[in-house]
């Protein structure tokens, strides 16, 4: 695409999403809810061919951030867009540097996947500056965003963490696994305390701030040294569901596997698999990762073709995974009609 042509269609784009969107707090967007398709409200753009698209992850290694790249790609690629791919592995300068050196190479577009946007605003003032516009996928609004695209993870969390409480009848004792460098991860550590802080009955006895890179080993050695001190554990609260094999390992090993139960988020075979098999693990809201990467594609198709968001955060509907609606081994959920809430069962 000619640069001159990209340029007047994110003006336009731009101009029109200031005037039409409206704004809550300060730096917040107003956004109608966990299942808006706040996309498909505004107004669509024209068709969009042989866009380059600078696609920076901070780590692929995360099954959830590399299952949103693989169905972003093929979306992109599916119309003839030109995309590169650069992984972070962990590391955020990295990450930035990478994204800066697509801005200084012309790229049309710069998709951010999961990296925290509030680390990344410096890039995004370069892209502004370059006339290009900055798309990110569960990297958490922040001003300089032009849409950012995920699940409302306060919501998915106070939903969980409700259910947990509730399975407890509000009494428990309770061990807590995060990692809060990420946006979405922050969204789900406040749902946690939220909840949490309205219900006395449940005592936090530990909040772990687990290693990354190794957060499989790590969240592993420390639940296996909680749980063989202490056996009066009811519950274990998982910022992902990465962590879930460790869990169920650490609590089958220390013999709580009828006592202690795990919940989580986000939505990896590999979690419903323990499920669906009837261990520790027993609940999450899944992330319909698939459809993110093409969610994505559509919107920077109505930016870039001079269409308007009716905002710039786009939230998608999760599915409540349990033992009665986990679908069977290599089969994908019914994303548009499935559960969330408990009653819904």
């Amino acid at each position: 695409m000619k640069r001159t042509i990209r340029l007047t269609a994110f003006a336009l784009a731009t101009s029109l999403a200031l005037v039409g969107c409206s704004m809550g707090d300060d730096d917040k967007p107003d956004s109608s809810g966990p299942n808006d398709n706040s996309a498909e409200s505004g107004s669509a753009g024209g068709p969009v061919e042989d866009l380059s698209v600078g696609f920076v992850a901070v780590n692929l290694n995360s099954p959830s951030i590399n299952g949103i790249k693989d169905q972003f790609v093929k979306a992109a690629e599916d119309k003839g867009w030109d995309v590169e791919v650069f992984d972070g592995q962990g590391d955020q300068a990295a990450t930035n540097n990478a994204a800066s050196d697509f801005i200084s190479r012309g790229v049309d577009v710069i998709v951010n996947n999961s990296s925290p946007n509030a680390q990344m605003t410096g890039v995004m003032k370069e892209a502004d500056a370059a006339g290009i516009p900055f798309v990110s996928i569960y990297g958490g609004f922040v001003e300089g965003v032009d849409a950012e695209i995920g699940t409302n993870e306060f919501a998915n969390s106070s939903l969980i963490t409700s259910e947990m409480v509730n399975r407890l009848d509000g009494s428990g004792r309770v061990v807590k696994l995060n990692w809060t460098v990420l946006q979405a991860l922050r969204d789900r550590d406040a749902g946690f305390k939220a909840v949490v802080g309205e219900n006395p009955g449940i005592e936090v006895v530990r909040e772990i701030e687990v290693k990354v890179p190794g957060q499989v080993e790590d969240s592993y050695d420390q639940l296996t040294n909680i749980l063989q001190s202490d056996k009066d554990i009811d519950a274990i609260w998982l910022g992902w569901d990465e962590l879930a094999p460790s869990a169920v390992r650490a609590i089958t090993e220390a013999g709580l596997e009828d006592k202690t139960f795990a919940v989580g988020f986000d939505g990896n075979a590999f979690a419903w698999d323990l499920i669906r098999d009837g261990s520790p693990y027993v609940m999450e809201p899944a992330n319909p990762f698939p459809l993110m990467g093409g969610k994505a594609v559509e919107t920077i198709e109505t930016i870039v073709g001079g269409g308007e968001l009716a905002s710039k955060v786009i939230y998608m509907k999760p599915c409540l995974m349990t033992v009665d609606t986990v679908p069977a081994e290599g089969e994908e959920p019914d994303w548009e009609n499935c559960p969330f809430f408990p009653g819904d069962l």
